[in-house]
């Protein structure tokens, strides 16, 4: 951390059980395998990220001291792009079907949220479409260290090559156990079909540092597998080490999510930043304020101070009054020119009481330089130091206006987010509804960020109000719902407004009083 650590603070960081875990399956191996144009990319950007988002260590990054604002930042920021609600527009039978049946069945909002999550770690994940033996088809996400993929300008993927973090074993009494990778790799054959091809590699390596398999090997044969695993393999419908044509309509049925629109470091590669690109200096800064803090409340106890010089005179002293001295540098050569300071205490006389010197811990002074750095760090990943941190707020009374200004960073960065992902969810959407067999598909419509839902809701009745914006529109936005839901608030709204009046032409009109129709009179 720059800075010379006290022996209590680098014990604890020596502890094996408290250094964060390698999130990485065997770094060399995976990073050795990359495409020479952007390995550099990978190793310098991607890898850093990924470690400071996941509160992870790689090597020797993110290892000391830490806060991990990076993990904080993160993972707020997966539930302000998530948002608290997903909505499907389109044909009514195919929302229902997806919002009712298809999103609960592969547990589609966990999956958003980790796809989300990884796309922020690293700038770009890759999202497939899977499609059992059953028929049933369901998505799943691999972070950008868990595969290989060539793509054209547009990002498209027309090959890729992915190490499936599913794994499955056999264990033989307490002696060994045998573990297995299920490799998948997708791409366009010489007829320009997409195909498939799966192959199996028993694991080498040991714990957190899994060799990967040679890309050019082939994998082991049926045959040769054990007869749990082959029961494995079966009943997820795959067959081993053979081309099979996929069924998807939109190419190999595995798209790219990029969180930014280009590349920052690399011209023209189809990849997006990780969101921490750009303020990993602050979360250092912020990790040796941190660091810092700790390190004076562990030497701000009370101690003696004295001069190296005087420590042979007081010894001396002490001796003729029958006290033991005790120091830290006794045991070395005292020099009379030495006027570094060392801490003494005496033993052996009870009513000796020596004056204690206490350091200011400074409590003041790094909670202002924390919440400097913290703003800062927040404000380069894209949202309002509020957004993520709500104690930054200074307790000030503030305007309409400052809130709102204040909201528009956050806002427009999660709306940027939608703006790169929503399309490729849709294209995911229509593959979808393609293989279920639905004549007409569906889009995706996520929750934009509101900072103030109070004041935003006001706005919208009083545009309604004064006749700027339509009811469908006014009841659309403030409840949050889709546009067939709003339909339906709007016709039940208005037969309660109906049941509520009362009939004829009013409460006291002819024929309620007199019970008929005959104009009333007395005859």
């Amino acid at each position: 951390m720059g800075m010379e650590l006290p022996a209590q603070l680098t014990d604890w960081l020596n502890k094996d059980w408290r250094k964060p875990p390698q999130n990485f399956i065997d770094c060399s191996q995976y990073y050795a395998g990359l495409n020479v144009y952007f390995i550099d990319y990978m190793q310098k950007v991607i890898r850093p990220c990924i470690a400071f988002s996941n509160g992870s260590a790689d090597n020797t990054l993110n290892s000391g001291v830490k806060m991990n604002v990076g993990q904080t930042i993160k993972n707020t920021a997966v539930k302000l792009i998530k948002g608290d609600r997903i909505l499907f527009e389109g044909d009514d039978t195919v929302t229902k079907a997806l919002s009712d049946i298809w999103v609960p069945s592969v547990h589609f909002e966990s999956f958003l949220e980790g796809a989300i999550d990884d796309m922020l770690s690293g700038g770009t994940v890759a999202v497939k479409l899977n499609k059992d033996a059953f028929g049933r088809v369901y998505p799943s996400e691999l972070r950008v260290d868990r595969y290989y993929a060539d793509t054209d300008e547009m990002g498209n993927i027309y090959h890729i090559t992915m190490f499936n973090s599913f794994l499955f074993s056999e264990s033989y009494g307490r002696k060994s156990m045998r573990q297995y990778w299920l490799i998948e790799e997708r791409y366009f054959n010489n007829s320009g079909a997409p195909c498939v091809v799966y192959k199996v590699h028993e694991k080498s390596g040991i714990a957190g540092k899994e060799i990967l398999p040679s890309m050019s090997a082939g994998g082991i044969g049926e045959d040769a597998l054990p007869f749990n695993i082959r029961n494995m393999i079966h009943r997820r419908g795959i067959v081993l080490n053979r081309e099979i044509l996929l069924p998807f309509k939109d190419g190999l049925g595995v798209w790219q999510w990029c969180r930014t629109a280009n590349n920052s470091c690399v011209p023209g590669l189809a990849m997006g930043d990780p969101l921490l690109y750009g303020a990993l200096d602050l979360i250092w800064a912020i990790d040796v304020v941190f660091s810092g803090s700790i390190t004076d409340v562990i030497l701000g106890k009370g101690k003696i101070l004295v001069p190296k010089k005087y420590l042979h005179t007081i010894n001396e002293q002490f001796k003729a009054m029958g006290l033991k001295l005790k120091t830290e540098a006794f045991t070395n050569a005292l020099s009379d020119s030495d006027d570094s300071l060392v801490y003494i205490m005496t033993e052996g006389d009870k009513d000796f009481i020596p004056q204690a010197v206490q350091f200011d811990i400074r409590s003041e002074s790094y909670r202002g330089m924390l919440e400097i750095y913290l703003r800062q760090a927040v404000t380069l990943c894209g949202f309002a130091p509020t957004s993520v941190f709500p104690f930054l707020s200074d307790g000030s009374a503030k305007t309409a206006t400052e809130v709102t200004a204040e909201e528009n960073l956050t806002r427009a960065t999660v709306q940027s987010a939608h703006q790169t992902i929503i399309p490729q969810i849709n294209r995911m959407l229509n593959e979808v509804c393609f293989q279920y067999g639905f004549g007409k598909s569906a889009s995706i419509k996520l929750a934009d960020y509101i900072g103030n839902k109070l004041l935003r809701d006001q706005n919208i009745r009083e545009n309604y109000a004064a006749g700027l914006l339509p009811l469908d529109i006014a009841v659309q936005r403030i409840n949050d719902i889709s546009a067939s839901e709003t339909q339906e608030y709007i016709r039940k709204i208005e037969e309660e407004q109906k049941s509520r009046q009362p009939s004829g032409y009013g409460l006291f009109n002819d024929k309620d009083y007199y019970g008929d129709e005959s104009g009333g009179g007395n005859g």
